[in-house]
C-alpha cells in the first residue's frame, strides 16, 4: 500500500509539473508566428485520440442514475471548462508573460470556494478568508509590478483579465462537476468534457481559419 501510494504521489508532482510547464510552453510557440486558436487546435487533435479509448473503455459508474439533464450539463461543462478556459487562456498568454499567467491562473481554487459560497451557502472559515486576502495581495503586487515595467500596459490588463476569466471558466467547472462525477466517474466525465470541448475547438477553428490547415502542414 505504501508503495501504491509512492507512486501516486510521483505521478501528481509529474502532473503539476507539466501543468505548470503548460504556459512556457506555449509562450514558445507564439515564437513560431502561431496563433491561440490553431495551436489550440493541435494541442486538442493530440489529446482527442486518447479520450476516446477512455470512454469506450472506462463506462460510467451508475448508469441507471444518469439522466439526459446530465449529458446536457456535461456538454456545458466540457464548453465551459476545457474549451472556453483553455481559449481566454491561450489568448491570455499572447499579452502577459507565462509567469504573471501561472500567478493568475492559480487562484481558481480560492474562485471555488467564494463559487461555492455564493451557490451552496458554505462559509469558508475566517483563517481561509485571510489567508485567501493574503494571497491576492500577493498578486495585486505582481501584477502592479508588472504594470510599471511593461511597455505596454493595455497588454497587461487585458492579458491579465482574459487568464482572470479562464481562471474563473475553470472554478466554474470544477463546481459544476461536483456532483456528476460520482454518477459518471471522474475518468468517463473527464474523458466526456474533453470530447466536447475538442470538438467545440474544431468547431472554432473551421468557422474563424479554415486555411490555417494549410500552413499548419508545413
Amino acid at each position: 500500500m505504501k508503495a501504491y501510494s509512492g507512486w501516486i504521489l510521483i505521478i501528481a508532482i509529474v502532473a503539476i509539473i507539466f501543468f505548470s510547464a503548460k504556459a512556457v510552453f506555449v509562450k514558445m510557440a507564439y515564437i513560431y508566428d502561431i496563433e491561440a486558436i490553431p495551436l489550440l487546435l493541435l494541442r486538442m487533435a493530440f489529446a482527442l485520440p486518447v479520450y476516446v479509448v477512455m470512454a469506450f473503455a472506462k463506462k460510467p459508474n451508475h448508469p441507471k442514475e444518469i439522466v439526459f439533464k446530465d449529458y446536457l450539463w456535461v456538454v456545458v461543462l466540457g464548453f465551459l471548462g476545457y474549451y472556453l478556459a483553455s481559449l481566454t487562456d491561450f489568448l491570455g498568454l499572447e499579452f502577459i508573460k507565462a509567469s504573471l499567467e501561472r500567478i493568475i491562473l492559480f487562484v481558481y481554487p480560492t474562485l471555488v470556494i467564494f463559487i461555492t459560497w455564493i451557490s451552496f451557502g458554505k462559509r469558508p472559515s475566517k483563517w481561509l478568508i485571510i489567508a485567501i486576502l493574503v494571497s491576492y495581495a500577493g498578486i495585486f503586487i505582481t501584477f502592479s509590478a508588472e504594470l510599471r515595467i511593461s511597455g505596454n500596459k493595455n497588454d497587461v490588463w487585458i492579458g491579465g483579465l482574459l487568464v482572470f476569466l479562464s481562471a474563473l471558466c475553470y472554478a466554474s467547472y470544477l463546481v459544476g462537476s461536483g456532483w456528476l462525477i460520482p454518477k459518471f466517474g471522474s475518468v468517463a466525465f473527464t474523458s466526456y468534457a474533453m470530447i466536447v470541448s475538442s470538438v467545440c475547438v474544431f468547431v472554432h477553428f473551421g468557422l474563424t481559419k479554415p486555411l490555417d490547415f494549410i500552413r499548419l502542414s508545413r
